[in-house]
This record gives structure tokens, C-alpha cells and sequence, in this order.
């Protein structure tokens, strides 16, 4: 991405995150700007695609950070886990507008679904290598780890929508619910490997 495409996105991003994408106009944006609505839709066509390209930028940064943790694995799954659950509440709570948002169907109806799709995919890459490393260590032992990570991401992403359909049906958003979405996540995480998967290493 270009500077100015950089630019825009990071100022586009602002406005969202505190008004949603439905409630957010291009000129608004060309506003913040300060240039013309012309030269923005030179470098976007459309809010569609740029909301896009803000959704990538969101979602290239949480993996960079992802990854940095999943580099600290010393053979402490669940710490790891935790972790990882932590970092997504922390960037769900001050992006929280937007997490409703996609749950709409106007934007998924816009191609932004595929967006959201490869977002996920990226997800479930980043466990399927932390998964990789904790059977490698034998900490855990699974016999299909791409299964397990993407069943994995499935019900803590359905915890996530679970927790917050209340908000993406009446279009309020109310943050805190983050802190009740990041505690299932936790308690169920805890569920499925404490004590469960998690193999004897002193052995």
C-alpha cells in the first residue's frame, strides 16, 4: 500500500471505528483529509473499497502481533492462549463498532465477505503453528492439528458473536461486553486443554 493509500486508511479507520461503516460518508472522510472528494475516489472507487482495505490493515497488524507472542512459546500452551485471547479483546474493544458492523448483512453483501473470510483463514493459520510447535515439544498430542485449529477458532469466534448479537441487532454498541466475551473464550479454552489434551512432559 502507497503512503497516501496508507494515509487514507488510517484516517478512514478513525471515522469508522467511532461512527461504523454505514454511518461514515466519503466526503466526511475527504474532510478529515482535507482534500476533494474526487481525489479520494481517485484512490478509492468506492466506501467499499476501502472499507476493505481498512479491514486488511486491522487484520495485518493483529497477526504481526500474534505471531511476536507466538514466538514466546516455551512449552506454556494455555499462557499462549490466553494471550492471544487477550491481544484480540484488546483490539475487539477499541474497534468494537466495526466487529458489529461486519456482522451486518449490508456489508457482507458488498464482497467485504471474502474479506472477512481470508481474515479468519489468517486466524486460523497463526494456531495451526502454534499447534505444530506444541505437539513438536509434546505438549499436546493431536491427530489432525488444521482441524483442531480451525475448530478451535470456530467456537471462540462463536462465543465472540454469541456475546455480541444483542449489540450487531440493535446497532449499540456496548464494549464492555468484550471483557464477558474474553472470559468465555478463557473458561472454554481452559475446558478444552486443561487437563484434557495436554500430555505429561516431565516424561
Amino acid at each position: 500500500m502507497d503512503t497516501k493509500k496508507d494515509q487514507i486508511v488510517q484516517i478512514a479507520l478513525k471515522r469508522f471505528s467511532h461512527y461504523g461503516f454505514n454511518k461514515t460518508t466519503m466526503s466526511e472522510i475527504a474532510v478529515d483529509l482535507n482534500i476533494t472528494k474526487a481525489n479520494l475516489y481517485y484512490y478509492y472507487p468506492d466506501k467499499n473499497s476501502l472499507i476493505k482495505d481498512v479491514l486488511i490493515y486491522i487484520s495485518d497488524d493483529i497477526v504481526a502481533k500474534e505471531y511476536s507472542i507466538l514466538d514466546q512459546y516455551d512449552g506454556d500452551l494455555l499462557t499462549v492462549l490466553f494471550q492471544l485471547l487477550e491481544l484480540r479483546a484488546a483490539y475487539l474493544k477499541e474497534y468494537y463498532v466495526l466487529h458489529i458492523s461486519e456482522n451486518v448483512e449490508w456489508i457482507r453483501g458488498r464482497g467485504v465477505g471474502l474479506v472477512l473470510e481470508h481474515m479468519h483463514y489468517k486466524e486460523v493459520e497463526v494456531m495451526q503453528e502454534l499447534f505444530k510447535r506444541a505437539v513438536a515439544r509434546g505438549e499436546i498430542a493431536l491427530d489432525n492439528i488444521d482441524e483442531a485449529a480451525t475448530s478451535y477458532m470456530e467456537v471462540v469466534k462463536g462465543l465472540s458473536l454469541l456475546r455480541s448479537v444483542a449489540d450487531v441487532l440493535s446497532g449499540m454498541p456496548n464494549a464492555d461486553n468484550v471483557d464477558k466475551i474474553l472470559e468465555s473464550q478463557k473458561r472454554v479454552t481452559n475446558f478444552i486443554f486443561s487437563n484434557k489434551v495436554i500430555v505429561n512432559t516431565s516424561l
